[in-house]
């Protein structure tokens, strides 16, 4: 997917953007790709996984950078962090013109709930791209454990778990997760 020298400046650009995006980045990447590979993923499906797991937040580059230190949101807050996923799609178009539509959807999916709840389209169950779940699980998965301004403390394993089965995430990958080893910056450990 680097192969195109736009692709690298967009990682770049994540990184400029703030050292924890990329790192969040890196890290839900490398736990996508051990669910993905644990599931039975192969070839082009586990390539489109990663591929899209690494761009899924890039289009938080747009964001006033004030967003990312705020411990509460007003509604305008809200707005603006809700766009992102299709920021981050028409983003990955530019720098990447022949982008494969799961990748594309993906990113603009990745917040998007069984239940209708997620955000930006309100989709529900089969109306979320399979692959989409995945990243929206991993995704959470990771956020949970990272350090984040508006919570008191990170989660441990044990409770980021817990609290994805609360939200009511699929079991298969809840139970897949919960044998990844830890991800120490883009590196699995313990396996």
């Amino acid at each position: 997917m680097l192969k195109y020298q736009r692709l690298n400046m967009l990682v770049m650009e994540m990184l400029a953007w703030h050292e924890m995006l990329y790192y969040h980045t890196v890290t839900t990447a490398v736990y996508a790709e051990a669910v993905g590979r644990t599931l039975g993923m192969q070839d082009k499906e586990l390539e489109w996984l990663i591929q899209a797991v690494f761009f899924h937040d890039c289009g938080k580059i747009t964001w006033p950078l004030a967003l990312v230190s705020k411990t509460r949101l007003s509604d305008d807050d809200r707005k603006l962090v809700k766009v992102h996923p299709i920021t981050g799609e028409y983003y990955l178009r530019e720098y990447w013109p022949d982008m494969p539509d799961p990748v594309c959807r993906v990113v603009r999916e990745h917040h998007e709930r069984p239940d209708g709840s997620g955000y930006p389209n309100g989709l529900k169950n089969r109306e979320i791209h399979p692959l989409s779940v995945i990243v929206a699980v991993v995704e959470v998965f990771t956020a949970l454990l990272e350090h984040r301004t508006y919570r008191d403390r990170s989660f441990t394993k044990a409770e980021a778990l817990a609290e994805l089965k609360r939200q009511e995430f699929p079991g298969e990958v809840i139970r897949v997760l919960a044998g990844v080893g830890e991800v120490v910056i883009g590196k699995v450990v313990g396996i």
